[in-house]
């Protein structure tokens, strides 16, 4: 079954961000998610990271660009990949509070 909520991060050189990032998505209130990383040709660590992350969580997925092509370009390809009812977006250095994802799709929900 998909999840309800697909969460889109486009990643480029986060390593000192990523973690924190994935974090605030893991410990969100609502768990019907999956997390798409897409991977802007980073040289750093951020694949190490989040390929870390991704094996201890199977709702994350990495997905790898061939080169740098910009955050648009890695959006897409995430966008493309997801499978949830819903999207979300989150920058690879930015932090959800514990409920966004709940009071987010209860206000869809509300509203149509």
């Amino acid at each position: 079954m998909p999840p309800l909520v697909s969460v889109i991060t486009p990643a480029y050189n986060a390593e000192r961000f990523i973690g924190q990032a994935i974090a605030s998505v893991r410990a969100q209130s609502m768990p019907d998610w999956e997390m798409v990383v897409a991977d802007d040709g980073s040289t750093d660590g951020t694949i190490g990271i989040v390929q870390e992350l991704a094996a201890r969580d199977p709702r994350i997925t990495l997905l790898r660009m061939p080169r740098n092509g910009g955050p648009g370009p890695a959006r897409t390809a995430a966008i493309e990949r997801a499978r949830g009812r819903f999207l979300a977006f989150l920058d690879a250095d930015d932090l959800w509070d514990g409920d966004k994802l709940e009071l987010q799709v209860a206000f869809m929900r509300e509203h149509g």
